[in-house]
């Protein structure tokens, strides 16, 4: 917490004890943190053992050795490095901690939030009926009290120890677009890597299609970003960066899941708002969008060539691949780029009309996402209003709507409502809605799991919602809070730095995809090791200015 308020020295001045112990326990910080980055970044995402065959519990079991080891690493110079830093502190500022100013420089709001929800994770562990399962979490999801504390001590230790280093976004990048491209050609089989039990329904070195959706939005949107601000970039880096887009955009095009599409469009929205004022960002805006549906048409053409060789498809992905959709919106993105071109030639600015194409997108937006909504209630209250349109599963709101999304969250809310007021403030206990269910829900709730899922919901596939039902309404607060506020901090108050901006879009694309998904510990975990970075590029933002 004191690493960006410690003065510099100058020649002539010695270091008192205090601070030549936080010094090296800095380093040792620093440098055990960096280890602890690359094993999440580069390692974490490519490992497996059998396959598919137990992915997930790999990964998980990965991640639980990774996170104790460092706990157990970094424990003894965390505690040196906080207690000399505070008599440090104490002996030359002559100030209360517990003075606004203080707590602000080294709190933020995320990081208040971030500590309550910490507290209630322990409070509701210690408040449940289902500790032993609530320890580690559920078999198969592992959130349990245990993993979410070492999610939140990665936060910390990233963001307060680890000096930021451009080369390891660039990791991050390098793995991920590994990642990306090994999952581009499973969906067209071909697997340069034996994968056990390979099938439509598993892609990459991830999983299920759903855990390797919730990765490719918690790091993909980094590069995006980069692109779209261009600062300072050699050409190379703008060709491997474009490079970097192709391939991610495509990947998420195909990969399977409808949330990361719809995640990808909300991200993309903000992005057109954001460059409304400034011709080099609305001009990269639009080569990323150029790069966007080139991928659709290169997909497009390898799928005319070898129409059964894709592995997984359905309406969107035909949509977006086959027909008219990227041809015209190619043809769009190549003719504002000649505009912009020719506008940058004559020195002419349209922000005007831009901020009132990217408000109308923006409203625009929501209008159609309200009326589909009010249709949708409408045809569910009188199946058969919408004509045709009531063929659609999108306009029925009941269980099967939205993949069965709408059983999911149903259960949630019935879980939710079925506890008592103290459970409603602290949960059933870290992911223990699959035991709630099985062991302490009503008859009813419990048939209607056991028809729609056969007893195997492990979570309402909606991330706030399932943290309301496991840590209740004081978890939901810090957490919500949480993330809230680190995607708000990130983005608007990123001190002009542009690598906390991308971690803060990576952060927006993993709560919004979540909206319709799940916590899983390589989504969760990396976009926390991001939160962490961007928090850190923000600080070191914080102390230059």
């Amino acid at each position: 917490m004191f690493i960006y308020t410690q003065r510099k020295k100058s020649r002539g001045q010695q270091r008192s004890a205090g601070e030549k112990i936080q010094y090296f326990a800095g380093i040792l910080l620093d440098y055990g943190v960096q280890v602890y980055l690359i094993c999440m970044l580069l390692l974490f995402p490519l490992y497996f053992q059998d396959g598919y065959a137990h992915i997930g519990t790999d990964k998980a079991v990965f991640f639980i050795r990774a996170g104790v080891t460092a706990a157990k690493v970094l424990a003894a110079p965390t505690v040196l490095y906080l207690a000399a830093g505070l008599m440090v502190f104490l002996k030359q500022k002559k100030r209360k901690l517990w003075e606004p100013d203080t707590l602000k420089r080294w709190f933020s709001a995320a990081d208040l939030f971030a500590l309550l929800y910490g507290a209630a994770l322990v409070v509701s562990y210690g408040c449940s009926n289902y500790r032993e399962g609530a320890l580690w979490g559920a078999e198969g999801w592992y959130m349990g009290l245990l993993p979410q504390l070492l999610l939140l001590m990665a936060y910390f230790l990233v963001s307060r120890f680890w000096k930021p280093r451009k080369w390891v976004p660039g990791l991050m990048l390098g793995v991920s677009v590994a990642v990306f491209l090994f999952g581009c050609i499973n969906r067209f089989g071909i697997y340069p890597v034996e994968m056990a039990f390979s099938g439509p329904e598993f892609i990459s070195t991830v999983g299920n299609i759903n855990w390797y959706c919730g990765y490719a939005v918690s790091v993909f949107f980094f590069g995006v970003v980069m692109f779209w601000l261009q600062r300072e970039q050699k050409t190379w880096q703008k060709v491997l960066l474009m490079g970097y887009l192709l391939i991610g955009f495509t990947s998420l095009v195909i990969q399977g899941s409808q949330s990361g599409l719809m995640t990808l469009a909300v991200v993309l929205l903000v992005l057109f708002r954001m460059s409304a004022e400034d011709p080099a960002r609305m001009g990269a805006f639009w080569q990323g969008m150029a790069l966007l549906w080139g991928g659709c048409l290169i997909i497009s053409v390898v799928r005319r060539l070898a129409p059964e060789k894709m592995t997984y498809t359905d309406g969107l992905i035909d949509r977006l691949t086959l027909g008219w959709i990227p041809v015209v919106m190619m043809a769009v993105s190549v003719l504002v780029l000649l505009l912009l071109w020719r506008d940058g030639h004559r020195g002419v600015r349209r922000d005007r009309l831009f901020r009132l194409l990217t408000g109308m997108a923006v409203w625009g937006s929501l209008g159609v996402l309200l009326l589909g909504l009010l249709l949708a209630v409408l045809n569910t209250l009188r199946p058969g209003i919408l004509g045709s349109l009531s063929e659609l599963g999108v306009f029925t709101l009941d269980e099967n709507w939205g993949s069965a999304r709408g059983a999911t969250w149903a259960a949630g809310v019935r879980c939710f409502a079925e506890q008592d007021l103290l459970h409603k403030l602290v949960g059933v206990g870290p992911d223990c809605m699959p035991e709630f269910i099985y062991k302490g829900a009503s008859l009813g709730l419990a048939e209607f799991v056991e028809r729609m899922f056969y007893y195997r919901l492990t979570n309402a596939h909606n991330e706030w919602l399932t943290v309301l039902v496991d840590t209740g309404l004081l978890g939901l607060a810090g957490f919500g809070g949480m993330m809230v506020c680190g995607i708000r901090g990130l983005i608007k108050k990123g001190c002009g730095n542009p690598y906390a901006i991308a971690c803060g879009f990576c952060l927006l694309g993993y709560t919004v995809n979540n909206s319709f998904s799940f916590q899983q510990l390589l989504s969760t975990g990396t976009v926390f090791v991001v939160f962490g970075m961007g928090e850190a590029f923000r600080r070191r933002g914080d102390a230059e200015s």
